[in-house]
C-alpha cells in the first residue's frame, strides 16, 4: 500500500498539464521520399532524439500535453538494480515536453505512486484521461507483465488512487502495450497467453459501461502472425492500425506496419525503410496529425532510443473522361468518389470534354460512380496502390438505358 507521503510527492511530478476492378495505367515517377517497401501512403522524416541516453527510451502515450515514455535510466534513488533480460535497470515511467516542432525535453518521474522498485511497462488513459490502464513486472519475474488500472482522483493534479489488477492478468503470460481506441470503448494489448498464433498477439477486449474488460479476442491471422506482434496503435478516427510486428516480411527484427480497420482487418503493409531497420523498431505513436515518435535499437546512444517523425500523406490523382456506347464524350455527367465504407468524398460534373480528375490517397481503396440521366449508373472499385503511380487513368463508359416498348 502507498503512504501519504507518496501521494504528496506525485503532485510534483508532470500534472500540469460483384465488382469490377479499373485497368489503370501509370506515368511519370513518383516525387515522394518512399521506397518500394514503402506501402503506408505516408512519407516520412525522421530524426533522433536529443534526450537519448546509453539507458532505453520508448515512448508510450500522451498525458496532458506530455510524453509520456518507458526507460531503465535512473533519476534518484527508485528502481536499482539490473534486470536479467535487458542487463539494464528496471524501468520508470517518465514525462516530457513536447515544442511545436516535435522535439521533447525535460524529462520527469511520472509518477511515485505509480512507479515502483518493479519494472513499468507501457500505459493508456480513457479519452478524458481519468482512468489509466497499464503494466508492471515484478523483479522476481520481469519479463512477465501484468494489467492494471488505475482513476485520477477528483480536482487532484496527479493523485492515481483504486490501483488495481485487471483479471485478464496471469502470472503464467504476460500482458502488454495496452491502448485504449480514441472513443474509449475498447482497449487493445498483445499477450502471449494460450491460444496465439505465435508468441505475442494482438488482441483486443470491449470496455464495458462499469469499467470491467470484455473477453479478449484475438485480431485474427491477417494481423498475427507465427512471431511477436505488439504495440498496437489506433490514428484517431480509428481506422488505422499500427503495430510492431516479427513477421510480415521484415527488414529485419520488429518493423512498424499499418492496417486498415473497417468490417475486415486488411493486409498489413510496411512503413518502409526511413523508419524501419535490421533491426527493431517499437513503440510508433502519433501526438498529432503528422508528427510523433517511436524507437528504435537500431545504432545510437543506448539501448533503444526515441526518434521523432513528421509524415505527409502521399496524393495520388484519379482522372480520365466519360463516354458512351459509340465513344462519344458524355458531357453533365455526374462522377462520384467514395471511400472504402461508401462516404461520398467528392462529386464532379464533367464539361465539354466529359474529364474527370480527382486527388486520391495513396494505398487506399475507393469506389466510383457515374451518373446520367437516360443512361445506366457505372459503379467500379479503385485502389490506389502503386508505390510509383501519380496519375492513375480510366474511361468510363455509361450505357443507355433499355425502354421497353408498349403493346
Amino acid at each position: 500500500m502507498k503512504t501519504p507521503i507518496f501521494k504528496a510527492f506525485t503532485l510534483l511530478f508532470c500534472m500540469v498539464s460483384s465488382t469490377t476492378i479499373f485497368n489503370y495505367n501509370t506515368t511519370n515517377n513518383n516525387p515522394n521520399r518512399i521506397d518500394e517497401l514503402n506501402k503506408s501512403g505516408l512519407e516520412f522524416y525522421v530524426y533522433a532524439s536529443e534526450i537519448n541516453t546509453k539507458y532505453s527510451e520508448i515512448p508510450s502515450t500522451v498525458f496532458k500535453n506530455k510524453l509520456i515514455t518507458v526507460s531503465s535510466k535512473k533519476i534518484g534513488g527508485l528502481g536499482n538494480g539490473t534486470d536479467k533480460y535487458t542487463n539494464e535497470p528496471f524501468t520508470e515511467l517518465f514525462c516530457l515536453d513536447i515544442d511545436a516542432y516535435g522535439s521533447i525535453e525535460n524529462p520527469l518521474l511520472f509518477s511515485r505512486i505509480i512507479n515502483t522498485k518493479n519494472n513499468e511497462g507501457q500505459l493508456s488513459f480513457t479519452p478524458d484521461e481519468r482512468v489509466m490502464y497499464f503494466t508492471r513486472s515484478n523483479r522476481e519475474n520481469s519479463n512477465n507483465y501484468q494489467l492494471y488500472k488505475a482513476y485520477l482522483e477528483k480536482e487532484s493534479n496527479g493523485n492515481w488512487i483504486n490501483e488495481e489488477m485487471l483479471s485478464i492478468s496471469n502470472q503464467n503470460y504476460s500482458v502488454e502495450n495496452p491502448f485504449v481506441s480514441p472513443d474509449g470503448t475498447e482497449l487493445y494489448f498483445s499477450s502471449n497467453m494460450p491460444g496465439t498464433y505465435g508468441g505475442f498477439d494482438l488482441y483486443v477486449s470491449h470496455i464495458n459501461l462499469d469499467g470491467t474488460l470484455g473477453i479478449p479476442m484475438n485480431l485474427g491471422p491477417k494481423i498475427n502472425t507465427r512471431f511477436d506482434d505488439k504495440y498496437p496503435y489506433l490514428s484517431t478516427d480509428g481506422k488505422k492500425l499500427f503495430f510492431s510486428s516479427k513477421g510480415h516480411n521484415t527488414i529485419g527484427g520488429f518493423d512498424v506496419f499499418v492496417s486498415s480497420i473497417s468490417e475486415d482487418i486488411k493486409t498489413p503493409r510496411n512503413l518502409g525503410a526511413e523508419v524501419n531497420s535490421k533491426n527493431d523498431e517499437i513503440g510508433f505513436m502519433f501526438i498529432n496529425e503528422n508528427q510523433g515518435f517511436f524507437s528504435s535499437n537500431k545504432t545510437g546512444k543506448g539501448g533503444f532510443d526515441i526518434y521523432r517523425f513528421k509524415s505527409n500523406v502521399i496524393y495520388q490523382n484519379l482522372q480520365g473522361i466519360v463516354i458512351n456506347d459509340k465513344n462519344e464524350p458524355l458531357p453533365n455527367t455526374t462522377v462520384v468518389l467514395l471511400d472504402v465504407n461508401g462516404n461520398e468524398l467528392e462529386r464532379q460534373i464533367t464539361g465539354i470534354d466529359a474529364y474527370y480528375n480527382f486527388k486520391v490517397k495513396a494505398f487506399e481503396n475507393y469506389s466510383i460512380k457515374a451518373l446520367k440521366a437516360g443512361f445506366q449508373k457505372y459503379e467500379s472499385t479503385f485502389s490506389s496502390y502503386k508505390t510509383n503511380a501519380i496519375i492513375y487513368k480510366e474511361t468510363l463508359k455509361l450505357s443507355r438505358k433499355v425502354t421497353a416498348l408498349s403493346e
